[in-house]
């Protein structure tokens, strides 16, 4: 069987990753397309702008899966969301590889992260009761004289029998997407920015899945891939005006405040109502905004510790992106300071792969910043309370073109 391509467009976001793909889908009419994106907003977008008859998977009766399944069979052009890719089974893999696809994924799969819908108690149980074991590699077999047991463990039991779960450490159940997958497509495009930082690119690494980096040119309404290139970033240093101000020395924290351990420790308690009044006095009093003009973030567990007046319903998810939604906000918040989970970082560090923590929290930054109105190339005011993520931040907006530029 001839190799998968997989090319990596790695390019700025609003620089036309998914025009381009949109271009390429209406110039291959022999191809059959599965495109995957973060949105139903952006489902929508490829079905309204692309000249094929692409369809969204609907339940009819055996769910979303059942129905994808019977689509991928019959070579169907489909718009789905990550969520409904991750939970592909043995049958969709089957269907992909006779139905010979082309796979675009919108944005990188978080191909391994935290698993938490079990106790220690219950793997125990499992353990004990013989219904799992543990191969030497860490995933979780089940037994296949216990297919039949217990309902209330079926999640995990589907994800065992998809090789889908590894147990790290006795303690931690991480969630794990079989990259035999991406070999079952004739061809893989995967869009995003900063790949080098993502898990994805780790994954790909520890699995030797080979991989072509290309980056996005635009002349006139044509979109070309292009050898790879580092994108000039100190073209934005006078359109993201980043606080600089009495309220970064008031929380005076160390190099780990703000993040999700940070928020966890009432040692920390007055800080965080520090933290809330500064927000408050940001956007109400430094850069006088209008609801309808914010744009902040926090640990989806600290929301309610920190949302205020004035801004308490302009939360966007610290992992948000792939959306056009707020393209019109300019004054932001970002009141986090981000960390690979440490199972994951430990899954890696294990098998022999050390992930740069700086390089995965500022991508994961630019991608929610890139969600405002700096995507349209105009300006922005930004505060981030974390000295570690404003540093990250203020270093990449100095990147200078002539000395980064990097072609091949």
């Amino acid at each position: 069987m001839e190799k998968t391509k997989i090319t990596v467009i790695d390019s700025l976001m609003g620089t036309g990753k998914t025009s381009w793909a949109i271009q390429h889908i209406n110039e291959s009419p022999d191809d059959n397309f599965l495109y995957i994106t973060p949105f139903l907003s952006e489902v929508d977008r490829i079905i309204d702008n692309t000249s094929r008859e692409f369809r969204e998977p609907i339940n009819k009766g055996n769910g979303k899966l059942g129905a994808i399944n019977e689509m991928l069979a019959c070579q169907t052009d489909i718009a789905s969301t990550h969520a409904l890719f991750q939970d592909f089974n043995l049958e969709s893999r089957e269907c992909i590889r006779e139905s010979h696809y082309t796979l675009i994924l919108d944005e990188v799969l978080n191909v391994i992260e935290p698993y938490d819908d079990i106790k220690p108690d219950d793997m125990r149980l499992l353990q004990d009761s013989g219904c799992v074991t543990i191969d030497e590699d860490g995933f979780v077999i089940w037994s296949e004289d216990k297919l039949n047991y217990d309902v209330t463990y079926n999640r995990i039991k589907n994800l065992a029998i998809n090789k889908s779960l590894l147990y790290i450490n006795q303690k931690l159940l991480i969630w794990h997407y079989p990259p035999e997958i991406f070999s079952m497509f004739d061809e893989v495009y995967i869009l995003t920015y900063m790949f080098d930082a993502s898990i994805l690119k780790y994954y790909f690494d520890l699995y030797k899945i080979d991989y072509d980096i290309k980056s996005i040119e635009r002349t006139g309404d044509r979109y070309a891939l292009v050898d790879y290139f580092v994108p000039d970033t100190s073209v934005y240093r006078d359109k993201v005006n980043v606080y600089d101000g009495t309220l970064n020395d008031n929380l005076n924290t160390k190099v780990n405040g703000l993040s999700a351990t940070w928020f966890k420790s009432s040692i920390n308690k007055s800080k965080i109502i520090m933290l809330k009044n500064n927000l408050y006095n940001y956007f109400q009093h430094i850069v006088n905004a209008k609801s309808n003009t914010i744009m902040w973030t926090s640990f989806k567990e600290s929301k309610a510790k920190l949302k205020g007046k004035g801004y308490s319903n302009c939360h966007v998810a610290c992992n948000c992106r792939s959306t056009n939604e707020y393209a019109d906000r300019y004054n932001l918040a970002y009141c986090v300071n981000i960390y690979l989970h440490p199972s994951v970082s430990q899954f890696f560090l294990q098998r022999g792969i050390e992930v740069d923590q700086d390089k995965y929290a500022l991508s994961e930054m630019i991608q929610w910043i890139w969600r405002s109105r700096i995507r349209n190339g105009e300006s922005i005011n930004i505060y981030v309370p974390s000295k570690r993520m404003r540093g990250l931040l203020l270093d990449w907006l100095a990147v200078n073109f002539e000395e980064y530029r990097k072609v091949g």
